[in-house]
C-alpha cells in the first residue's frame, strides 16, 4: 500500500522501521539526530513519506510481567521504542498543514502496540483484511505464474488456499519466490 501511496502521489519514501534503523545508531543523540535529518531531507524534497513498519514496535503496549520477564531499558538502543520520542518530536516541528509529508505505519499485530499512542501519533486508521479463500486461491495461481511456474490443472491451489488463511499477499508472494528457486523452475520444464 505505502508503495501504491507513493506512486500515485510520486513521492519518495523514508523508512525509519525498526528493523532498518535499529542497532545502526549507538546513542540517543545519534538516532535524535537521524530522524531529524529524515524530517529535514522530507521536507526538503515533498512530496514526501516517511514509513515505519512494525510500529508495534515503535509505540509499544503495556505487558502483563510474567515469571521472567524482562523489563526493556530506555537506553537499550536494541529496543525500537528508542526513536518514539524523537520521532514525535520531530512530527509536530515540521509536519504542519503545509508541508506535504505524510507518516505512515504498519502493523500485523495491532494488539501489541498501544492504542493510545496509535491514536495520538497516527490521524487514521485503516484496517486491511487477510485475503478469503477464494482470494487466496487466485494469489497463489498468480504469483507462482509470475515466479515462472507453471500451474497444471491438478495442481492443488485449493490446498494451498486452505493452508495459507491469514496469510497476508504478501507472504504469498513470498513463499512462491522462496520456493520456486532457478533449481526447481528447471526441473519443471
Amino acid at each position: 500500500m505505502v508503495r501504491a501511496c507513493a506512486s500515485e502521489t510520486k513521492s519518495l519514501v523514508f523508512d525509519l522501521s525498526p528493523v532498518v534503523t535499529l542497532g545502526q545508531y549507538a546513542t540517543k543523540a545519534e538516532t535524535e539526530k537521524m530522524v531529524a535529518m529524515v524530517m529535514k531531507a522530507a521536507k526538503a524534497y515533498a512530496p514526501a513519506i516517511i514509513y515505519i513498519d512494525e510500529c508495534e514496535k515503535v509505540f509499544p503496549g503495556k505487558k502483563k510481567k510474567g515469571k521472567g520477564a524482562k523489563k526493556a531499558k530506555k537506553n537499550d538502543m536494541t529496543n525500537p521504542a528508542r526513536i518514539k520520542k524523537a520521532i514525535t518530536k520531530w512530527k509536530g516541528k515540521w509536519i504542519t498543514d503545509d508541508t506535504r509529508i505524510t507518516v505512515i505505519g504498519c502493523t500485523s499485530v495491532p494488539l501489541e502496540g498501544s492504542k493510545k499512542d496509535f491514536k495520538k501519533f497516527f490521524d487514521r486508521s485503516i484496517y486491511f483484511p487477510f485475503p478469503d479463500y477464494t482470494t487466496c486461491r487466485l494469489l497463489w495461481k498468480t504469483f507462482i505464474e509470475q515466479c515462472g511456474g507453471k500451474v497444471q490443472p491438478d495442481f492443488p491451489l485449493h490446498t494451498l488456499a486452505h493452508i495459507s488463511l491469514g496469510y497476508s499477499a504478501g507472504s504469498i508472494r513470498k513463499t512462491c519466490e522462496f520456493v520456486l528457486t532457478p533449481y526447481r523452475k528447471l526441473k519443471l520444464e
